[in-house]
């Protein structure tokens, strides 16, 4: 009987390591996870930011059935 608690005890303890080596490894992939989240926020907001510039970019350029001023002012 003092074996069985002897083992049962070793295989407790060796669980209780393993959670605890779970528990950190969870905290350093949720830090990981909280890292790519900002991360990608970031990213979406400059893709959202260039997004903007190019629209603007493209409003700005003549309209292919308007005649550019330079044309005009020759004729």
């Amino acid at each position: 009987m003092d074996k069985e608690l002897e083992y049962l005890e070793s295989r407790v303890q060796a669980l209780i390591g393993r959670i605890k080596e779970l528990e950190t490894q969870n905290g350093r992939f949720a830090q990981a996870l909280a890292e790519a989240l900002k991360e990608n926020a970031e990213l979406n907001f400059r893709v959202n930011e260039t997004r903007s510039r190019v629209a603007a970019l493209v409003e700005r350029l003549p309209k292919a059935d308007e005649p550019e001023q330079a044309e005009g002012e020759a004729e």
